[in-house]
C-alpha cells in the first residue's frame, strides 16, 4: 500500500491543526474523567472509613461497660481475636471468589484485638460501572471530535485551496482573479487583503502599460526631430559640403535636454514615491508657510500677467516635508499659470490642513480628475503644449508620502478649477 496520499493529507495545515487539536483534546479528556474516576473511588472507600469507625467507636464503648460486642449488620463483620492483625485501615480483595472484597478496620485493645469489617462489592461494583461508562463516553466523545475536526478541517482546507488557486492565476498573469469567501474569520480577511493587494497590482500594471504609452509618445516627438535634424546636417556635410551651422547644434541639444527633462522628471517621481523620503518630515506650521508661497511665487505669477492671492483660514501645522510641499504648490500653480489668461487670478487657498490652488482657466472634465494624476498622462487640449504631463503626477506622489487626499472642483462662479489637498492633522508629541 502506497503512504504518498497519507503523505500528502499530512502535508494539509488543516489536517495537522485537527491532529494535534484530537491528540490535545483527547489526553486532557482522560486525564480530567481519570482524575474524575481516582476522586469518586476515593470518596466511596472514604465513606466507608467513615462508617467503619463509627462502629468502631461504639464497639470500644461498649467493651468499656462489660458488654459484648454489637451485633453487626448486613454485609459488616465484628470480631475480637487474638490473632495478629496490623491496626488501621485495610482492604482485602478475595481472589478466589468464595466472598465479596472486604474493608477493615483493627483496633488493639487489652481484651484482644477488634476487628471491624464491611463489603465493599457495592462500591466495587459502582466502580465498574463508572469505569465502563467513562471509556464508553471517551469512545463516543473522540469519534465525535474526529468526524468535527475532519469536518473543520475539510472546510478550512477547502477555502484555504481557494486563496491557492487564485493565487496560482495570479502568478500566471491573470490579475482579474478575486477570492470568494463566505464569512468574518481570519481567513476572509486574508482573502479581502489579498484581493485589494491583486486590485492594486493590477491597477499598477495598468498604469505601467499606459505609462510606457505615454513615455514612447512623449520620446517620438522630440527624437525624431533630433534625427530629422541630424539627418538634414549629415545631407547637407556630405551632399553639398556645407559646415554644419549653430543654429542647428543648439536645436539639436535643446531636443536632447528635452529628452533628458522627461526622464529626470521621471527619476524625480520615482524617488518621491520612496518611502525613505519621510526622513525629512517636521512640524510645518501652513501660516509660514503661506508666507514663504507668496514671497516665493508672487512676483512670479505677478511676471506672468497674473494676480497671486492668499486666502487662510485656521491655518494648523502638519507633519511634512517642506521642501517637496513648496514642489507640490510651485507644481500646481505652474498648471495653473498654463491655463489662465492674463488678468486672472490665482487663489492660493488654507482651511486647517487643507491647501488649495484655485485658478480661472477652462476647467477640468471630471473624467479626467484621475487621469491627469497618472505619469505622461496629458489631455487632448494640452498634448501640443511644452509640458511633460508630469506636474500633476507630482503633486500625486508628493502627496501620498504626506497621506495626505487630492480633491477636484470648481474655481469661483464655476469657472476654472480648483485643486485641493487634504493632510492629516499633526499631532504633537
Amino acid at each position: 500500500m502506497s503512504l504518498t496520499p497519507v503523505k500528502n493529507l499530512w502535508h494539509l495545515s488543516a489536517v495537522r491543526q485537527s491532529f494535534w487539536f484530537l491528540i490535545v483534546f483527547s489526553t486532557i479528556t482522560v486525564l480530567a474523567w481519570g482524575g474524575t474516576y481516582l476522586l469518586v473511588w476515593h470518596e466511596m472507600i472514604k465513606a466507608v472509613d467513615q462508617r467503619l469507625s463509627t462502629r468502631m467507636e461504639i464497639v470500644l464503648d461498649s467493651l468499656q461497660l462489660n458488654n459484648s460486642l454489637p451485633q453487626a449488620g448486613d454485609n459488616q463483620t465484628s470480631t475480637l481475636t487474638n490473632d495478629q492483625w496490623p491496626s488501621g485501615f485495610q482492604s482485602v480483595d478475595v481472589e478466589d471468589g468464595d466472598g465479596p472484597d472486604m474493608r477493615y478496620l483493627v483496633r488493639a485493645t487489652p481484651q484482644g484485638n477488634i476487628v471491624l469489617g464491611e463489603s465493599v462489592e457495592r462500591e466495587e461494583n459502582l466502580r465498574s460501572i463508572l469505569a465502563v461508562g467513562m471509556q464508553i463516553t471517551l469512545a463516543f466523545t473522540i469519534i465525535a471530535t474526529i468526524i468535527f475536526s475532519l469536518v473543520l478541517a475539510k472546510r478550512s482546507q477547502r477555502r484555504l485551496d481557494s486563496i491557492n488557486q487564485n493565487l496560482k492565476q495570479v502568478e500566471s498573469g491573470n490579475l482579474n482573479a478575486r477570492i470568494v469567501l463566505d464569512g468574518e474569520d481570519d481567513l476572509s480577511q486574508l482573502a479581502r487583503r489579498i484581493n485589494h493587494t491583486t486590485e492594486r497590482l493590477a491597477h499598477s500594471m495598468e498604469q505601467m502599460h499606459v505609462q510606457s504609452s505615454n513615455i514612447a509618445h512623449d520620446l517620438r516627438t522630440p527624437l525624431a526631430r533630433l534625427r530629422g535634424q541630424l539627418e538634414v546636417c549629415l545631407e547637407n556635410l556630405r551632399e553639398k559640403k556645407q559646415q554644419v551651422e549653430e543654429d542647428d547644434l543648439e536645436e539639436a541639444l535643446e531636443q536632447i535636454d528635452n529628452i533628458e527633462d522627461i526622464f529626470e522628471a521621471l527619476l524625480r517621481l520615482a524617488k518621491i514615491k520612496n518611502r525613505e523620503s519621510r526622513a525629512n518630515f517636521k512640524t510645518l506650521n501652513l501660516k509660514d508657510f503661506a508666507n514663504d508661497v507668496v514671497e516665493t511665487f508672487g512676483p512670479v505669477v505677478a511676471d506672468a500677467g497674473q494676480t497671486l492671492k492668499v486666502q487662510s483660514k485656521d491655518a494648523k501645522s502638519i507633519s511634512a516635508d517642506s521642501r517637496l510641499l513648496m514642489q507640490l504648490v510651485a507644481n500646481l500653480i505652474q498648471n495653473a499659470l498654463s491655463y489662465a489668461k492674463d488678468g486672472k487670478e490665482i487663489i492660493f487657498g488654507l482651511d486647517g490642513t487643507t491647501i488649495s490652488i484655485t485658478d480661472q482657466g477652462p476647467g477640468l472634465h471630471p473624467a479626467e480628475h484621475e487621469k491627469v494624476m497618472q505619469p505622461l498622462y496629458q489631455g487632448e487640449n494640452s498634448r501640443f503644449g511644452t509640458g511633460h504631463g508630469l506636474g500633476l503626477a507630482m503633486v500625486k506622489a508628493i502627496s501620498d508620502l504626506h497621506e495626505a487626499t487630492i480633491t477636484f472642483s470648481s474655481g469661483s462662479n464655476s469657472q476654472g478649477l480648483g485643486v485641493l489637498v487634504s493632510f492629516p492633522t499633526h499631532s504633537e508629541a
